[in-house]
C-alpha cells in the first residue's frame, strides 16, 4: 500500500463550474429515513444579496447554532420575532439525559446544538424548512438597521446530512440498489473493474495470515487514532468473539462509551423529528431492509477502518466513536458533537497529564458539499470544531471523497483553508490511488488542489464483523458443493474500494511517524504535542 503526500501548493485539477450543482438526488427512501431533503439550487428561495445556493442534503426540521445562543433567551426570542413571520418558532432540543459527558456538552459554548423548529398555534398550515427560514434571518440582519444581530446569524446552519459511500451518482458504489441502477448510463458499477457484486462493491475474502504483530508491552505510550464511523463489530483481531462486550484492554481496538452516550442523549432530545437513533458503539443494523435481508451499505466500514490501521501501524490504537449509521449516513450535530467532546478530552489530558486519555489523529471517511458557492472562504461550524483539535496539537485526516468531482469536500476540503495560526497542521486532505505498480489515481476519487495527500484506496483487503450474513444466496448450491455466497463474511475479510479507506492508511503513517520520530508519546503538555505532530508530518 502506497502513501503520497503532495509538497507543492500548485493546482493539480481546476474546479469544472459547469459541474457544480450536477449531484442527481440521493434516493428518496434515504432522504425519508433521516427526515432530509435536497436543496435544489433551481427552487431554492434567496435572501436578497445572497447567492444561489449549490446542491445539498439537509435535515429541514432543525437549526444548528452554538450552545451560548440557545441558552440566551433574548436571543431566541430575536430570532423568533423574525420566524413569526413564517408561522414556526425555534426551540432547543429537550435538554433530557443526564450522563457527564452529555452534561459537559451543554457548557461547551461553541458546541453547536440542535434548535428544533416548530409551527405556530396561531398559524395557518406550513411547512417547515428551515433552509427557507434562515434566508429570511439574513434579510433580517441585513441593512442599515439590522433587525437582528448578523453576528448571532452567521452562527446560525442548517443541518447537513454527511456521506461515506456516495449516494449522488456515478460511481461504483450506487451498485447498492438505493440509487436504481445506475451503472446503465454512467459507465460505471456491474461493467466497471471497481464493481464487484451487486452489493456496496465490497467482496468476501480469506486472508491465510495471523494479525500484524503488536508488543504486548510497548515501550512507550501507544499513539490513538479516533475513528468516528459506523462503530465496531465481532472480529478475532481484535478479541471480540461476539457484541456482549466491550473489546479486551490491549487489543487495539477501544470504544468511547461516555461519548457514546452522549451522542445518543442528543438524538433522544431531537426525537421530534425522523432520527435513527445510534444506540451505542456496535455497528447495526446489519440490513437495511428487513423483510429482503440485504446487508446495508456501510454495514462493517468502521471495522474494516481499523483493520487497515492494525495492518500499516499495529501499534496504534483505534479509538472507535459511532456516528455514522449502517447506511452510511451521519448527521451532522452529531459529528461535531463527538468532534467538541474528542477536542474536550484531549484539553483535559494536556491540561492534567493523563497521556491514557490522549487522542492524536482524528480519522474521517465522511463528508458533505456545503452550499454556499463561496465555499472556498468558507469554515463556519464545522471548521471550528476542526480549528480547535488543530489547535490542540491533534492531527485530523480527512477523506477527499468518491464522487469524481473537483468539488470541495467537506472536511476534507479545509485542508488549504488555514483554520488557526501556532497550531499543529492543517486538515490533511486524501484521495484514493488504485493499487497498480505505478500508483495511479482512481478513477472515483475526488480530486483538486485541496487534496494534500494520496494512499491506496482500491482494492483493500481488510477486516470485517464476521457476524454478518445477508439473505444473497450462491448462484449454484449442490449437495456439499456450491458457487460463491456473495454476502456471507464468516471469514472476517473484505476487499473494498473508496477515499473511506485511503484516508485511515494515510492516519496509520502519520502515527507510525509518530512512534518513530518521537520517542516518549507519554509528555502530553500542548506544546510538545503541537511539535510532535509538525516532526511526524514533516518527517513523510
Amino acid at each position: 500500500m502506497v502513501v503520497k503526500f503532495v509538497r507543492d501548493e500548485t493546482a493539480e485539477a481546476a474546479e469544472d463550474a459547469s459541474t457544480l450543482n450536477e449531484l442527481p438526488t440521493p434516493p428518496r427512501q434515504l432522504l425519508d429515513r433521516h427526515g432530509a431533503r435536497v436543496l435544489d439550487p433551481a427552487t431554492a428561495v434567496v435572501a436578497a444579496g445572497q447567492p444561489v445556493p449549490r446542491t445539498t442534503v439537509y435535515r429541514p426540521g432543525t437549526f444548528l447554532l452554538p450552545n451560548r445562543y440557545l441558552r440566551d433567551q433574548e436571543t431566541l426570542a430575536a430570532i423568533n420575532r423574525v420566524l413569526a413571520r413564517l408561522g414556526i418558532y425555534a426551540e432547543p432540543a429537550d435538554r433530557g439525559g443526564d450522563s457527564k459527558e452529555y452534561a459537559r456538552a451543554r457548557q461547551l459554548d461553541d458546541l453547536p446544538a440542535r434548535a428544533l423548529l416548530n409551527v405556530r398555534e396561531d398559524s395557518d398550515p406550513v411547512v417547515v424548512d428551515c433552509w427557507k427560514a434562515l434566508q429570511l434571518l439574513r434579510s433580517a440582519a441585513s441593512g442599515e438597521k439590522p433587525e437582528i444581530d448578523p453576528e448571532i446569524v452567521r452562527n446560525v446552519s442548517v443541518e447537513h446530512l454527511l456521506f461515506t459511500s456516495p449516494v449522488f451518482g456515478g460511481v461504483p458504489w450506487e451498485t447498492s440498489g438505493l440509487g436504481g441502477t445506475p451503472w446503465e448510463t454512467s459507465g460505471f458499477g456491474a461493467g466497471s473493474s471497481y464493481g464487484r457484486t451487486h452489493g456496496a462493491n465490497r467482496i468476501p475474502v480469506t486472508l491465510a495470515a495471523d494479525p500484524p504483530y503488536r508488543s504486548k508491552k510497548p515501550a512507550h505510550r501507544r499513539p490513538v487514532i479516533a475513528v468516528l464511523d459506523t462503530g465496531i463489530g465481532p472480529h478475532r483481531w481484535f478479541g471480540v468473539p461476539d457484541r456482549s462486550g466491550p473489546p479486551p484492554a490491549g487489543s487495539g481496538l477501544r470504544v468511547a462509551p461516555g461519548i457514546q452516550t452522549a451522542i445518543l442523549q442528543a438524538e433522544l432530545a431531537s426525537s421530534t423529528l425522523p432520527t435513527q437513533l445510534l444506540d451505542d458503539y456496535w455497528d447495526a443494523p446489519t440490513t437495511g431492509q428487513p423483510l429482503i435481508g440485504d446487508i446495508d451499505t456501510d454495514t462493517g466500514h468502521g471495522l474494516f477502518i481499523a483493520g487497515i490501521i492494525r495492518q500499516a501501524c499495529p501499534e496504534a490504537d483505534t479509538l472507535a466513536i459511532r456516528v455514522v449509521h449502517s447506511d452510511g449516513v451521519a448527521y451532522e450535530a452529531d459529528v461535531l458533537l463527538a468532534l467538541h467532546l474528542l477536542a474536550d478530552r484531549v484539553r483535559d489530558a494536556q491540561a492534567n497529564q493523563r497521556p491514557e486519555d490522549m487522542v492524536d489523529i482524528v480519522s474521517l471517511s465522511m463528508g458533505y458539499y456545503v452550499e454556499d458557492p463561496a465555499d472556498v472562504a468558507f469554515t463556519g461550524l464545522f471548521g471550528a470544531a476542526i480549528a480547535d483539535l488543530l489547535s490542540l496539537g491533534v492531527l485530523v485526516v480527512a477523506a477527499a471523497g468518491n464522487d469524481a468531482t473537483t468539488r470541495r469536500f467537506y472536511p476534507a476540503a479545509f485542508a488549504d483553508q488555514p483554520l488557526g495560526s501556532g497550531c499543529g497542521p492543517q486538515v490533511i486532505s486524501v484521495g484514493a490511488l488504485n493499487p497498480d505498480v505505478g500508483a495511479s489515481r482512481a478513477l472515483f476519487s475526488n480530486e483538486g488542489p485541496w487534496v494534500k495527500c494520496w494512499a491506496t484506496g482500491a482494492g483493500i483487503v481488510s477486516t470485517y464483523p464476521d457476524d454478518v450474513r445477508g439473505s444473497a444466496a450462491a448462484d449454484h448450491e449442490l449437495p456439499g458443493r456450491g458457487s460463491f455466497d456473495p454476502d456471507d463474511y464468516s471469514a472476517g475479510f473484505a476487499v473494498w474500494d473508496g477515499t473511506s479507506f485511503a484516508a485511515p492508511l494515510a492516519a496509520a503513517e502519520i502515527a507510525k511517524a509518530l512512534v518513530q520520530h518521537s520517542g516518549d508519546l507519554a509528555t502530553v503538555d500542548r506544546d510538545t504535542v503541537v511539535k510532535r505532530a509538525w516532526a511526524a508530518l514533516g518527517s513523510l
